[in-house]
């Protein structure tokens, strides 16, 4: 399918200063969504004692924890954290499901996760239950979602992400690429979550960077080719120029999000089937 990149010179901008002003180094973890005023520890108590049912939401509470579009009924690749960030790709071990975010998004391992499940509800779907150590840097911030048995037995799992589409596979090249994503992102003010993209140019055995768009709430997610190949996820603004140059935006390579979950661990495609690769020719970053 045919992809623009949006344009958001503006906003990228004004991101950098923000993010510029509080970072000591040369790059920083994308800024996230504010969790909702109304998503108390007594509504998340509420929500939990819901379980798998989950709680409906009015239109203007749905889009406040989750601006975007929710095409379809269930835990959806590329779908929207309530308490500030995007989900990335459906994995799988070959008996359970799972769904990935960036690891700055993760309260730490065992953590319970609300996504929106449908049009007007959310629900608690699963726990944090892998993580990449440390606080996120650009190759390694990545964590793995469990997602419930009942959750997914009751509102079901969908792996193709919306309207940009994929994943197809895993890409292992080292680029330049065309880059697409869908987040759930915003700026000023509360809008419909969009599509971004950009101009991969840097790829790491670990990372990889593009000069592209990005806003508050996008971090975790899934980054797809211009053919619909998982590239990896979307985590940082302000890269380091001595590794990623002329990139203003980087994530966490497939690949090495594959080798850091282990050997049984796949992306599951669009249309079901599933995808594994774990390594890359181009030069190494961090090592696994």
């Amino acid at each position: 399918m045919h992809f623009r990149v949006l344009a958001a010179v503006a906003a990228i901008a004004a991101l950098s200063l923000v993010v510029a002003s509080t970072a000591t180094a040369s790059s920083a973890s994308m800024p996230d969504r504010h969790a909702p005023r109304w998503f108390t520890k007594k509504f998340q108590k509420r929500l939990h004692k819901a379980d798998k049912r989950g709680i409906k939401l009015s239109n203007e509470r749905i889009n406040d924890a989750c601006p975007g579009v929710q095409t379809g009924k269930g835990v959806q690749a590329n779908g929207c954290i309530v308490t500030g960030c995007t989900a990335n790709f459906i994995f799988t071990d070959g008996s359970s499901k799972y769904i990935g975010t960036a690891r700055h998004c993760s309260a730490g391992v065992g953590t319970r996760v609300t996504m929106q499940v449908d049009n007007t509800t959310i629900a608690e779907i699963g726990s944090v239950v892998k993580q990449t150590p440390g606080a996120g840097v650009p190759g390694n911030d990545f964590a793995l979602i469990k997602i419930d048995a009942d959750v997914a037995q009751k509102w079901g799992v969908d792996p193709a992400i919306p309207v940009v589409g994929g994943p197809t596979g895993v890409y292992t090249g080292c680029g330049p690429e065309p880059i697409k994503y869908y987040g759930h992102g915003y700026g000023v003010a509360v809008s419909q979550g969009k599509p971004g993209g950009g101009l991969a140019t840097n790829w790491n055995d670990d990372g990889f960077g593009w000069t592209g768009t990005g806003l508050p709430g996008d971090s975790g997610s899934g980054v797809v080719t211009s053919t619909g190949q998982a590239a990896g996820d979307l985590t940082h603004l302000i890269v380091d120029t001595g590794t990623y140059p002329g990139s203003n935006m980087a994530g966490m390579r497939a690949t090495a999000i594959l080798r850091f979950l282990g050997a049984g661990y796949s992306i599951v495609n669009a249309d079901g089937s599933t995808s594994r690769a774990n390594t890359t020719n181009c030069t190494s970053g961090l090592p696994f």
